[in-house]
């Protein structure tokens, strides 16, 4: 694939990098736009998706580096982002108590705020995993089939060999997560809602795709106890979907307050 875009002036620009500041500025814009639609103060909302992005960042940055720590040749790699190296759960791990946190503080609805959250992540998540393909990583296992990829040296998945283009098959995914959840908004829905659909589809589908993924130095959830039965992801995708759901049938009895084309 092309894990660099180009240079300039003998900087490289990586694909993962600049798509990754693509899908910031989609999901950022929305959140805003949104949040401003609903009466929402646009500098605190600002505040709060700054700070979530800054310890999600960390988060999915901090358990690559556990999952892979010989990725590290040393210090100054740990900030070094441009050709791949976050894991999505690390993110959530970190950013969403963040969110709760900051939004309880500054006085913002946050089942209303994470509603809007859940109408931008799948699309801001869909471009950063088009930057995974670009750069090679999250890679899958060997396909001979007719939607085999094969990457070049380099990249970060293994080259020459034919690999499922699982990045791709979850970018797919995660628009039609987008399009579902965005069609709930605009429909009457208990607060909370969309998001929680939203982490329902995306804990199903990455388990799903855990399946066809060929980079397990990633790690095992629970090997002590499962062994090597479900991949850390799969593991806390069903902890998430079990949430999610028990969430959703829960809230699902509270009166709707979101309703028709007239919500943003």
């Amino acid at each position: 694939m092309h894990p660099v875009l180009f240079d300039v002036g003998g900087f490289s620009v990586h694909a993962y990098g600049a798509l990754g500041a693509i899908a910031f500025l989609l999901g950022a814009g929305l959140t805003l736009w949104r949040g401003r639609r609903l009466g929402m103060n646009i500098e605190r909302v600002a505040d709060v998706i700054f700070w979530m992005s800054v310890t999600g960042l960390i988060g999915a940055r901090l358990l690559f580096v556990l999952q892979n720590p010989g990725a590290l040749q040393h210090i100054g790699q740990l900030l070094d982002l441009r050709s791949g190296g976050l894991v999505f759960y690390g993110a959530f791990l970190t950013g969403l108590p963040t969110g709760l946190f900051l939004l309880r503080r500054a006085g913002l609805p946050a089942a209303a705020f994470f509603d809007i959250l859940g109408t931008a992540f799948p699309l801001s998540h869909a471009i950063s995993r088009a930057g995974c393909f670009l750069a090679g990583c999250c890679y899958g296992l060997p396909h001979d089939g007719a939607l085999a990829v094969t990457f070049p040296p380099t990249g970060v998945a293994p080259p020459g060999t034919p690999l499922h283009p699982v990045q791709l098959y979850e970018a797919l995914a995660l628009l039609t997560i987008a399009a579902v959840t965005n069609a709930l908004y605009r429909r009457p829905h208990a607060r909370g809602q969309v998001f929680l659909l939203y982490l329902v589809l995306y804990a199903a589908t990455r388990a799903v795709v855990e399946m066809f993924r060929g980079d397990t130095e990633r790690g095992f959830f629970l090997p002590a106890v499962l062994g090597e039965a479900l991949t850390y992801s799969q593991g806390m995708s069903l902890l998430v979907a079990a949430v999610a759901v028990a969430l959703f049938i829960r809230g699902a009895r509270q009166e709707p307050v979101a309703r028709g084309p007239s919500t943003p």
